[in-house]
């Protein structure tokens, strides 16, 4: 079928060159249409459920809200992992589905089960809803809204009802989450005195305004020919209005208006979260979320274009003030990919004119680099693979030339055996037919051996294609994009390489190259050398991969290499307690400290959470963004560590109740989705009680501080969150004649207000709430709150509760339906596996004496590089494996598998001492690289036993077929090294922003392919010499043993059939007449037979 493809090719020369212009021309299309981000998206498949119910405290949320929706999410299909928060006036449950959901049938299975949950759910605690359909890297953009001449009330305003909403259109625009200013609200403040003097109640007082504050219809009514419908209207437009509103009517026959009870007044919501910039004061500021599996960077194109556009209708003095921009990290860490395969490409180019000997050749071999990429990306938009660091940046220009490489080496070295035949071709088409069938039977002579190469390639990226959860989600595309590229270039080389040579080559080329003279002339020298000195090499060979084990034993280990994302992330916790005044305050103090270190060019900082509850976390957490100068412009410091150890050493001398954590932004948020932490290394400690859980997390912290390489190590905060708490006496509620609903919303109103409906300005919309004007900074004044009794008196709220100040927990943390608390660590200057594994030796004794019903379980980027070394070393062995069983059944015995995969261990050890010279722990890039080296290394092994097998076949002996073979392989096995090789060395040498990923990967190749190179040149011929001349013994006496074997054989029929002694011979002359006689008659019948015949 191969053979028969090349054949139409070059039949069709002219059509597979149209064919294959215009597969490039669609490539084009899907590239620019591709969707690109800078790094995997690894967001599992989760749908998080959010309820908002002010005024609830976290044990009375987990009670009410968290646990009725855990349970009735519990056996939902295809579930793997439940867990929320339970704050103060907030529930977040995060349901995480098995990797395949679909995530439109995980949002309905969690929309049906929620309809149970709120009949559970107390009436008036909230209800449950859907956060959007973002990932957890979803947030692309965020701004600020700033001016010197509004006040905060009308920047949230206008941020929430002009910009987020055209925002929010946006195509690829799911939600934007709003934090900062003042939310604005129809504020009635009742004084409960003169509630008490006209007798009426708090609860009689909400009712009236819901009442008041609606519209109705009335139907339509019919005149002559139209038709004119009715409608009522009695909703609040104004401020007046509502001062306005009848509340009863007194004895005197004279209403009482609202505004004589209460002040009528526009103002502040209660906050929950704010926003700080460059310590100039508070800011509004807004987060566009994208919807899942939209393309990043158009969308970050389109919501600019949207900014430009409303940045030109601002109100005069109010700015927009970008601060976080996906897109510039994108299209950093895009230029790093396209800057590496650019030289790259280079590179190879170069090295193709000078090894092959013919520019148009090494240009048509180099075309096998961009068409089947472009190729590619038509299969990678059907599969729906992201363009990114990974999927793009781990393409081997290398292996992708390899298959044509071997075609044109094929072509020309047929051009030179053939020389004569051409040359006596006397016409000029003579010569182009004879030139086209060289080219046919070149190609085809080795076009089974290519596939058969690109075979053994993607069975050694199969594991990738295993791997599950993150490290699946991260390297799965990487593994598919290379997987589908090959494919395209064992494509390009069976049918546009031999129809272009066909057109290209009709001249043929014959001629030597001077360079490889060279080179096989001290090769050859060298091989010899080494033939004459086994032992030698063979030590050497042993010892270099016993000293790469040795030294691979010290490397560390991680699960990804830190990117550089040109921004800190500042992670801030304060104690429960804290104010969201002092919050601001020591924001803006932090800012300030920050904008002394000169690579510092701007600093956002969050404090709490968004009215839209996508984060659940209190006023005592936040977090800052500092942008940065790039790296070459720093003078504070020389790398990213150390500037990150003198900015929190500055801040905590500056502002030290604060606890902070260093990171970047995507760093950050890839952690928390990963554990629900943006620490690098969690321990999560479960159990029922809270106080148990903080002292056992305590012991933990004091044993693993002690750990080198702990950074930013804290505990989570569960406890010490002030309350006052209000408890109704049932007792003295029936003396008094007080009701339960009165006291709830006396308490309701004290602060948070009490809402009574919503006031329209054209599409805008606003909370009316009914708040108590009171002074409720002591327990005293608390105590003596007017309550309405069903008599139409008053009592202090003392009198029929018990008012006190206690702790509480601040936050209650739930995983697989039990309690939790975790101890969060960063990880700085060593790697990240290696601190884990000191760290459970030192906790190993808390561990064992956990109390009873609690357990451990450590998280983070750690446990995914346990998953995915466990799952790699499973498979990469079976992998291996196979691709031995397919080499004895190409080659037809074990001896030439066994000798080509001795090349293995030569590779891997030159992957581990680059690791080691660089200072490069082990991660999963760098065992990506060590998967790809061993292919190189067998693909070359495989080039070399095939032209062994071909000088074998001819009759040689071994010890001059290996050292032919070796002579007849070095060009095309030398050609492909140095070509894998020099296709890393820009990945490996970058600096730019996402070649921290890159790094491990083309160090080990570069390293494996040379080291492999220059040992196995030598000890590949001497294994195999040693190998075959043992199949060669076991054939001979094989061969012996079936000589012997017949001869035995036929002995033993001899012998059935002759006497071995004349003494066993007895004549009997009357027995022997009778024979004679019977002969003689029988010949006599067959004559007269043939006479009556022949008559």
């Amino acid at each position: 079928m191969i053979d028969k493809l090349i054949r139409i090719s070059i039949k069709n020369r002219i059509f597979i060159l149209i064919l294959t212009a215009g597969v490039t021309i669609i490539g084009f299309y899907n590239a620019y249409q591709l969707s690109i981000d800078a790094i995997p998206d690894i967001t599992n498949v989760q749908v998080s459920v959010v309820t908002q119910s002010p005024g609830l405290s976290p044990v009375e949320v987990e009670q009410f809200i968290t646990y009725p929706i855990e349970m009735e999410l519990t056996g939902v299909p295809h579930v793997t992992e439940i867990r929320s928060i339970s704050r103060t006036g907030v529930s977040s449950v995060t349901v995480i589905f098995k990797d395949g959901t679909d995530i439109y049938f995980a949002r309905q299975l969690i929309n049906e089960r929620l309809r149970a949950a709120e009949a559970v759910i107390p009436k008036g605690y909230g209800s449950p809803e859907l956060s959007p359909i973002a990932t957890g890297l979803g947030d692309i953009y965020e701004f600020v809204l700033t001016s010197d001449r509004h006040n905060p009330e009308e920047l949230r305003t206008y941020m929430e009802w002009e910009l987020a909403r055209e925002i929010k259109s946006t195509e690829g625009i799911i939600d934007v989450n709003i934090i900062g200013g003042e939310a604005r609200q129809y504020q009635i403040k009742i004084d409960p005195q003169r509630l008490a003097v006209h007798n009426i109640t708090l609860s009689q007082l909400c009712d009236k305004l819901e009442t008041a504050n609606q519209n109705t219809g009335g139907g339509y009514i019919s005149k002559s020919a139209e038709q004119i419908v009715i409608r009522g209207e009695s909703q609040f437009k104004t401020v007046d209005e509502i001062r306005n509103v009848a509340v009863q009517t007194e004895r005197d026959g004279v209403p009482l208006l609202l505004g004589q009870i209460a002040t009528v007044e526009t103002g502040p919501a209660l906050r929950f979260g704010l926003m700080t910039k460059d310590a100039k004061g508070e800011v509004v500021g807004a987060t566009a979320m994208m919807l899942m599996g939209q393309n990043s960077l158009e969308v970050v194109k389109r919501v600019k274009e949207k900014v430009e556009v409303l940045r030109a209708r601002l109100p005069e003095g109010m700015k927009i003030v970008t601060f976080y921009d996906r897109s510039e990290f994108i299209g950093r860490t895009l230029g790093t990919i396209f800057t590496n395969l650019a030289e790259a490409a280079v590179l190879v180019i170069i090295v193709l004119i000078f090894a092959l000997g013919t520019v148009k050749g090494a240009l048509l071999v180099s075309l096998s680099i961009p068409i089947p990429m472009l190729a590619a990306t038509i299969f990678m938009r059907m599969f729906g693979i992201v363009g990114n660091l990974m999927s793009l940046g781990a393409l081997d220009f290398g292996l992708l030339v390899d298959g044509t490489i071997v075609m044109l080496e094929s072509v020309l070295h047929g051009f030179i055996l053939k020389q004569a035949f051409y040359e006596q071709q006397n016409s000029q088409e003579d010569r182009k037919l004879a030139a086209e069938q060289i080219i046919t039977d070149s190609c085809v002579r080795v076009a089974r051996a290519a596939a058969f190469s690109v075979g053994i390639i993607l069975l050694v990226y199969l594991p990738l294609m295993t791997l599950e959860g993150v490290e699946g989600r991260m390297f799965k595309p990487m593994a598919m994009t290379v997987a589908i590229s090959l494919a395209m270039a064992l494509l390009f080389s069976l049918t546009t390489f031999p129809a272009a040579a066909s057109i290209l080559f009709q001249t043929p080329i014959f001629h030597h190259s001077k360079f490889w003279d060279r080179a096989e002339e001290i090769y050859m020298r060298l091989l010899d050398f080494g033939m004459a000195n086994k032992k030698i090499f063979l030590r050497a060979g042993i010892g270099v991969f016993v000293v790469s084990l040795i030294l691979g034993s010290t490397l560390g280990s991680e699960f990804l290499p830190r990117i550089d994302e040109g921004e800190f992330a500042i992670d801030i916790k304060r104690l429960p307690s804290t104010s969201i005044n002092y919050s601001r305050d020591t924001n803006m103090e932090m800012e300030r400290v920050l904008a002394t270190f000169p690579e510092v060019t701007s600093v956002v900082s969050k404090m709490g959470r968004g009215e839209s509850a996508a984060e659940p976390i209190g006023t005592e957490e936040g977090e800052s963004m500092v942008k940065l100068l790039p790296p070459k412009e720093w003078t504070s410091a020389s790398s990213r560590d150390e500037l990150m150890d003198k900015m929190k050493d500055a801040i905590l001398k500056s502002v030290p109740s604060s606890t902070i954590s260093l990171s970047q932004p995507i760093e950050n948020r890839v952690n928390a989705l990963l554990s629900g932490s943006k620490a690098d290394v969690v321990i999560k400690i479960y159990g029922d009680d809270l106080q148990t859980l903080k002292e056992t997390a305590a012991k933990f912290a004091d044993k693993i501080k002690k750990v080198p390489g702990a950074a930013d190590l804290r505990v989570q905060r569960v406890l010490g969150l002030p309350l006052i708490q209000i408890k109704a006496d049932r007792q003295k509620m029936a003396r008094y004649g007080v009701a339960a609903e009165e006291i709830l919303t006396t308490v309701e109103s004290l602060r948070i207000g009490r809402k009574a409906g919503k006031v329209f300005e054209g599409f805008k919309r606003f909370d009316l709430v009914v708040r108590l004007q009171l002074d409720v900074s002591d327990l005293d004044k608390l105590e003596n709150i007017p309550v309405m009794t069903s008599t139409g008196v008053t009592v202090p709220l003392g009198q029929v509760a018990t008012i006190e100040f206690v702790e509480g927990p601040a936050a209650i943390y739930r995983e697989s339906l039990k309690r939790r608390i975790m101890v969060e660590t960063n990880v700085r200057g060593r790697d990240l596996v290696g601190f884990v594994n000191e760290a459970q030796k030192v906790t190993a004794d808390i561990e064992k004496n956990l109390p009873e019903g609690y357990r451990t379980d450590w998280g983070g980027q750690f446990e995914n590089f346990q998953r995915a070394k466990n799952r790699l070393l499973m498979v990469v062995p079976i992998a291996l494996g196979i691709i031995f069983v397919m080499l004895i059944a190409a080659f037809g015995n074990i001896y030439y598998a066994a000798g080509v995969f001795i090349v293995v261990p030569l590779a891997v050890a030159g992957g581990i001492i680059g690791l080691v010279l660089r200072g490069l722990p082990f991660s999963i890039p760098a065992g990506v690289g060590f998967i790809a080296v061993s292919g190189i290394a067998v693909l070359n092994g495989v080039v070399y036993a095939s032209t062994l097998k071909e000088e074998l076949e001819k009759g040689i002996t071994i010890s001059k077929a290996v050292l032919s073979a070796g002579l007849h392989s070095l060009r095309p096995v030398m050609t492909t090294e140095i070509i894998a090789a020099v296709g890393f060395i820009p990945m490996a040498i970058s600096t730019m922003a996402g070649a921290e990923v890159q790094r491990p990967l083309a160090t080990v190749v570069i390293f494996g392919v040379i080291v492999a190179t220059v040992l196995s040149r030598v000890l590949l011929p001497i294994v195999m010499e040693f190998l075959l001349n043992i199949y060669q013994d076991q054939e001979r006496r094989k061969e012996a043993r079936k000589r012997k074997l017949e001869s035995e054989f036929q002995a033993s029929r001899a012998r059935e059939r002759l006497p071995e002694t004349l003494e066993e011979v007895s004549w009997d002359s009357e027995e022997f007449q009778e024979e004679q006689e019977e002969v003689v008659s029988s010949k006599s019948k067959r004559s007269k037979n043939g006479v009556k015949k022949r008559k």
